[in-house]
């Protein structure tokens, strides 16, 4: 198989941040040929979605055998991206979930502070050398170099980012379990039971959902929203499939439930719907 094609940096990373969202942007390549890469998250979790745009990508296939790496020793992990087009930078990949995860040679350090449960992890990311995207016949690796820096921003923007939700950022940085769903598969019946179809996904467009629920230390739903929505009827009937799950609530340091957050993020296309539950 042919070398990867290395592509340099061509800026420094910059943030974006806002009221729902947390992000770290670099462009790579010469100016005259821009590529760009997005970290993002919506909420704070071991997760983060990545978008890869420009013209070092675009001949990767986006299907099952596309992979992404972060260390020259390991073995590439394979995600199936969706594609579509990024203004400024033509057909981009968009990869839902991904997360770091460590080859032999670079475990995080044993010194260094356990990580909380809905945190990335720094030690971790200072290993990064690239970021490789591949399929069968080649890769593209954008030369991001350590991204610990950029992990450390992206984490105190959600500690942030759930302090203005009414959560306390400090016990979330300790904290020992996420809030998740008791019975998920029951739950997101239940919901597709209340989705309101002709709203979603018009055109045969691919749609994404992006919900938060706000849980109590007992296990409930306090509060529920429906991210960057345009769409009250649509919010509403999404909220209220959601208003009885039953959770399992987050744990502070000291092992005590405590209130927290639930992610669910829906992706709606002409072929598939996916569901992510993150926990937070």
């Amino acid at each position: 198989m042919a070398e990867p094609v290395v592509v340099e940096p061509g800026s420094q990373w910059s943030v974006d941040f806002d009221k729902n969202k947390c992000r770290m942007i670099r462009l790579f390549g010469p100016e005259s040929d821009r590529n760009v890469l997005i970290l993002e998250q919506y909420t704070p979790g071991a997760t983060f979605s990545m978008t890869v745009g420009g013209s070092a990508v675009g001949s990767i296939t986006a299907d099952r055998a596309s992979t992404i790496r972060f260390w020259p020793d390991a073995a590439p992990a394979k995600h199936e991206p969706l594609v579509g087009p990024l203004e400024g930078y033509g057909r981009s990949l968009f990869f839902l979930s991904v997360g770091l995860i460590a080859p032999d040679k670079a475990k995080p350090d044993p010194k260094a502070p356990a990580p909380s449960a809905p945190m990335l992890d720094a030690s971790l990311a200072a290993h990064v050398r690239f970021v490789e995207i591949g399929d069968a016949d080649g890769q593209v690796r954008l030369m991001t170099g350590p991204l610990d820096r950029p992990v450390r921003v992206m984490n105190e923007c959600l500690l942030d980012l759930i302090g203005s939700w009414g959560l306390d950022p400090e016990q979330h940085r300790t904290a020992t379990r996420n809030a998740r769903l008791l019975n998920e598969q029951a739950a997101m019946q239940k919901l597709y039971s209340y989705l309101p179809w002709s709203r979603i996904g018009k055109n045969n467009e691919m749609a994404v959902m992006r919900i938060r629920l706000i849980t109590s230390a007992d296990g409930k739903v306090e509060s529920c929203a429906l991210v960057e929505n345009t769409d009250p009827k649509l919010e509403a009937a999404t909220c209220k499939g959601l208003k009885q799950a039953r959770l399992e609530p987050a744990l502070d340091a000291a092992g005590e439930p405590m209130r927290s957050h639930l992610a669910i993020t829906m992706y709606f296309g002409p072929v598939v719907t996916v569901m992510q539950s993150i926990p937070g």
